[in-house]
C-alpha cells in the first residue's frame, strides 16, 4: 500500500467516513513501522491545522506527538500507540466541535458570516528527520532547521536544501511529505532539485555515499537531476504498482498517485530507463511511459508536456480530459472531498486555469461550459451533469 493510500485512510478516519474494512487495514498498518513517518506527519498536521485557532503552540503539539510515539517500539505497545493516536485525533475533532458550538452561541456579525472561498494550496510540507522528529515547512519556518550527520538542513523561501559539512558520514534518511493542499521544493545533497506536488512524499538520504543515488517517491514529483556518471541516480516509485526509474538524463516528471489508473513518467530532457520486474523501457525526450496496475509492460507514447508540467508552472491544463481526472487534481490541490451524481462518463473538458484561483471561482469557470454542475457545501463538492432545466 502506498503513502497516498495511508493518507486517504487517515482522512476518512478523521472525517468519520471510514468503513470497517478500511479501519482494519489502517490498524494493521499502524502495527508496523512501514508508514510511521506518514502517520506521524498526518497527526502533527492535524494538530496544527484541523482546528481553527486551537491555542496549542507548535512546541506543545510536538511534545504531545512525541509522548505518544515514544511508546511504540514493542509490538504490545503498538496497539496502545494506535489508541493514543486515535484519541489525539478525537481530541482534535472534539475541539473543532467545541469551536463550532462556541461560534453558534456567539455568532459573528452578518457581514463576516458569509462562507469564505476555498483557498488554493500553498507551499507547505512536513519534514520527518531520521529520529522521527517532525518539522513543519512553510514560509514561517525559515533558516537552519537541523543537522543530520555531517549535513546541515536549511529552509529558505526557495525551498529546503541539504548542505554537506566536511566528509559525508554514514547515510541517514529524511522524508518530506506534502499534504493535500500543499506543494514544496527541495534540493538534495548532490544538488538535484525536486518539486513535490500535493499529497506526495519523497524519502532520501541526507548524503549520497554509496555507488548510486537512490530516492523513493509517491504521489507526483518533477526532478532535475545533477549529473554524476560515477554515481547513477535511481528513483523507486510507489503507486498502484511498484517500479523504478534509472536516470540517464536530467529532467522528468513522475506521477504515481494511488487513485490514478497508471504510473506515468514523462521525460523532458535527457533519457531515463523505466524498470518493472524484468521489463525495461528507454524513454526519449517528449515521450511518456505509463504502467497500469496489474500490467507488466509500459505504454510509451508522445507526451503532452504542457499538460504534464502545468502543475509545476502554477496552472491546471486540460485537453479533452475527463471530469473525474480533473476533479482528482482539484481535490488534491484544494483539499476537498468530491462525490458524483448521474452519468458523467462522456464529459471531457479543455482549458487552462490558474492554480491560484480559489476553488469556488475555478468550479464556476468549469460550470460555464454548461456540461457539468457543482454543488458546494463547505469543503465537499457534488459533481453532476448540467441540467438546463
Amino acid at each position: 500500500m502506498s503513502m497516498t493510500e495511508v493518507q486517504l485512510l487517515l482522512e476518512k478516519y478523521k472525517n468519520g467516513q471510514i468503513s470497517e474494512e478500511e479501519l482494519l487495514r489502517l490498524k494493521a498498518m499502524v502495527a508496523t513501522d512501514d508508514y510511521e513517518p506518514e502517520i506521524k506527519a498526518d497527526i502533527l498536521s492535524a494538530l496544527h491545522s484541523e482546528v481553527p485557532d486551537n491555542g496549542w503552540p507548535a512546541e506543545d503539539s510536538e511534545k504531545i506527538l512525541q509522548s505518544i510515539l515514544q511508546t511504540k517500539p514493542h509490538s504490545i505497545t503498538r496497539k496502545l500507540w494506535y489508541a493514543a493516536a486515535a484519541c489525539l485525533l478525537g481530541v482534535t475533532l472534539l475541539a473543532g466541535s467545541l469551536y463550532i458550538a462556541h461560534q453558534l452561541q456567539h455568532p459573528a456579525p452578518l457581514a463576516a458570516s458569509k462562507p469564505s472561498p476555498l483557498d488554493p494550496g500553498t507551499n507547505k510540507a512536513m519534514l520527518v528527520l531520521a529520529d522521527g522528529k517532525t518539522i513543519p515547512l512553510d514560509s514561517a519556518n525559515i533558516g537552519s532547521l537541523a543537522k543530520q550527520g555531517n549535513t546541515s538542513i536549511v529552509n529558505t523561501h526557495q525551498g529546503l536544501s541539504y548542505k554537506a559539512d566536511g566528509s559525508p558520514a554514514a547515510p541517514v534518511y529524511n522524508t518530506v511529505v506534502t499534504p493535500r493542499g500543499g506543494q514544496y521544493q527541495l534540493t538534495l545533497a548532490d544538488g538535484s532539485k525536486v518539486w513535490l506536488n500535493a499529497a506526495s512524499s519523497i524519502r532520501f538520504p541526507t548524503a549520497f555515499t554509496g555507488s548510486e543515488r537512490v530516492v523513493e517517491i509517491s504521489g507526483e514529483g518533477y526532478f532535475q537531476v545533477a549529473t554524476n556518471a560515477q554515481q547513477p541516480f535511481r528513483v523507486k516509485v510507489k503507486g498502484n504498482a511498484d517500479m523504478e526509474v534509472n536516470v540517464l538524463g536530467t529532467s522528468f516528471n513522475i506521477m504515481a498517485y494511488a487513485d490514478e489508473q497508471t504510473i506515468t513518467t514523462t521525460l523532458e530532457e535527457g533519457a531515463v530507463q523505466l524498470v518493472h520486474h524484468d521489463t525495461k523501457t528507454l524513454l526519449k525526450p517528449g515521450f511518456g511511459g505509463s504502467l497500469a496496475a496489474g500490467e507488466h509492460n509500459f505504454l510509451v507514447e508522445k507526451a503532452d508536456m504542457e499538460q504534464t508540467l502545468a502543475w509545476k508552472e502554477g496552472k491546471f491544463r486540460f485537453r479533452n480530459t475527463s471530469i473525474q481526472t480533473i476533479m482528482r487534481q482539484i481535490a488534491r490541490w484544494y483539499n476537498i472531498e468530491v462525490t458524483y451524481e448521474g452519468d458523467l462518463s462522456d464529459i471531457r473538458l479543455t482549458g487552462i486555469i490558474s492554480r491560484r484561483e480559489n476553488a469556488a471561482s475555478l468550479l464556476k469557470i468549469l460550470s460555464t461550459t454548461k456540461r457539468v454542475h457543482f454543488d458546494i457545501n463547505d469543503n465537499r463538492v457534488v459533481v453532476s451533469p448540467y441540467d438546463p432545466q
